[in-house]
């Protein structure tokens, strides 16, 4: 997930997109009850580019190092433009030897394709807007949150494949966080003919940062993340 703050600015000829708000969060992360450890998100704004970089970092536990490691870690680059954000690459290492969940793919908005190769096998699909990879898919939420809309469908390529999530709004409810006593937000996500769903806490008052979000699988909450830090 990538969460950000921003506004609507436009300047003729061009209508630049939402505007990024740098940020580093820390969330707490257990898995089946277990604590896991922690995990780093961090954006920021490269000024000679132009870009924005978004990087996550995990920090497991003793015992979760027997599933994660310490130097896993995920990459995306990202533009912005009048229709939004969208991605230019992604890549993702698991810090592991072999190349089980590691990948690099590069975005061609021009040709509208995706190439490169993930867990060892080349990577070609088609390109249509709104599209985005598996790590800033939440981006997409957060723009049209921060518009006053609603998310709805959201195209991600994960690895070789294009899934399609759709984000369904829940209740309100008001947290004790770390952060103090915070109003959010609930949405669940999932795609068609899967037994997984997503279901995240987003704090308007934060720009819709999301304060907690589970992972469910089969109607049991599997991973929990929790907002313990957030910095601008």
């Amino acid at each position: 997930s990538i969460w950000v703050t921003g506004v609507q600015t436009c300047a003729l000829p061009i209508c630049t997109s939402t505007v990024l708000k740098p940020f580093t969060a820390t969330y707490a992360v257990s898995f089946r009850g277990i604590e896991a450890g922690t995990l780093r998100m961090a954006l920021r704004h490269d000024a000679a580019s132009g870009h924005y970089i978004f990087e996550t970092g995990a920090n497991p536990s003793v015992l979760a190092r027997l599933f994660v490691s310490r130097e896993a870690s995920e990459r995306s680059v990202l533009e912005a433009t009048p229709d939004g954000i969208r991605p230019l690459s992604w890549e993702a290492d698991d810090g592991k030897s072999g190349n089980k969940g590691d990948g690099k793919l590069q975005f061609n908005w021009e040709t509208n394709t995706v190439t490169g190769v993930f867990e060892g096998k080349p990577v070609s699909l088609p390109l249509t807007p709104g599209v985005t990879d598996r790590q800033s898919i939440q981006l997409g939420a957060m723009e049209a949150l921060l518009r006053g809309q609603e998310p709805g469908t959201i195209a991600m390529i994960n690895g070789d494949s294009i899934r399609h999530y759709t984000y369904t709004r829940g209740k309100t409810e008001t947290m004790d966080t770390k952060l103090g006593k915070l109003e959010t937000i609930v949405y669940e996500s999932t795609r068609p003919n899967s037994n997984r769903l997503s279901r995240v806490w987003h704090a308007p008052s934060l720009g819709y940062v999301p304060v907690k979000a589970e992972q469910i699988r089969k109607g049991k909450v599997e991973t929990v993340m929790t907002l313990i830090a957030l910095e601008r």
